[in-house]
């Protein structure tokens, strides 16, 4: 008996169709159970006193250091091969404090709501002021240019506030409910999102309008879109989006981190403008001029985390993407 190939292709997408709708809804089913255990937590701390939550996030992310096996290598490992001429106990201690650091701030920040606005600008003291002006006369757009370093969210929330509102490049969570909870804290004073994907259009069009853009550049990314530049000795996959958004706008790239100072304070610092001059056009062509400046900047977010290791996000595989050969 001869098969109908028809049938069988009909056979094999009907299957096909009923396996991806199946997915689907075990994925929205997910993330449902995702928000809704988001939802419980948050509720949560509305009940404690303010700064427990700080307290829980630290005692979260011990646990973590716990059990994490595969996170806690390369938390240990990253330490080890940036700072070898540290001892096993000096890495161990700026292991825990990294991860205790990153618990407590991701408590805060989903704490945020029951904060006004007089009550996170006293949380945060700025420095360098004058920085942030000088860049901003130039007329030409500031990228605000900072790393995953203390609390780098509230950071934002404080600019907001002190300053004025900010654009914030994001990659978008891939749970679309809890993103959302992610936008309403983000946006709450003015600040507004730009999604990873759409960066540099949008980016282009705020520099344009002489606005600020915060963009974080110290994240592993794929090596079709990288450029590998110096970060602890070691070539890093990194975006050269900032850089190639500075060629061609003019804009001035002011480094800024959020140095913890215990006790749920910080200290919010902007630092001196990287111009585009400092990378003039001459003989070399646009991209290495590119690289170039791209090396610029992660030799500042590095020059930041050597004084103050433990307030970087060292669990991140930051390594992981490695040269084409």
């Amino acid at each position: 008996m001869r098969t109908n190939p028809t049938a069988a292709r009909d056979l094999q997408e009907t299957v096909r169709l009923r396996k991806a709708i199946k997915k689907r809804r075990r994925s929205r089913l997910r993330q449902r159970m995702e928000h809704a255990l988001f939802v419980i937590a948050a509720g949560a701390l509305r009940l404690v006193p303010r700064g427990l939550a700080a307290a829980l996030g630290r005692a979260a992310a011990r646990l973590f250091l716990t059990v994490a096996g595969s996170r806690r290598r390369i938390l240990l490992e990253n330490l080890a091969r940036a700072f070898p001429e540290k001892t096993r106990q000096e890495l161990a201690a700026i292991a825990r404090a990294s991860v205790v650091g990153f618990g407590a701030a991701t408590m805060e920040f989903i704490e945020s709501p029951r904060f006004s606005r007089e009550e996170i600008l006293v949380r945060v003291t700025l420095r360098g002021e004058e920085h942030l002006a000088a860049a901003r006369a130039r007329g030409k757009g500031v990228i605000l240019l900072t790393a995953h370093f203390g609390n780098w969210e509230m950071a934002a929330l404080a600019t907001c506030l002190a300053v004025e509102p900010i654009a914030l490049v994001v990659r978008p969570l891939d749970n679309p409910y809890l993103e959302e909870e992610l936008r309403l804290r983000r946006t709450r004073f003015g600040n507004w999102l730009i999604p990873k994907r759409e960066a540099v259009r949008e980016v282009m069009k705020a520099m344009r309008r002489n606005e600020m853009v915060a963009l974080l550049i110290d994240q592993n990314v794929l090596a079709s879109e990288a450029v590998f530049v110096p970060f602890f000795g070691r070539d890093a996959a990194t975006t050269p989006s900032v850089a190639l958004i500075q060629q061609r706008t003019g804009a001035a790239v002011v480094p800024l981190f959020t140095w913890p100072l215990g006790k749920g304070r910080y200290r919010l610092g902007f630092e001196p403008p990287i111009l585009p001059e400092e990378f003039a056009r001459g003989e070399n062509p646009r991209a290495e001029r590119a690289r170039r400046a791209t090396a610029r900047y992660t030799e500042v977010v590095e020059e930041a985390i050597r004084k103050d290791p433990a307030a970087w996000l060292w669990i991140h595989n930051r390594w992981r993407t490695r040269p084409q050969a």
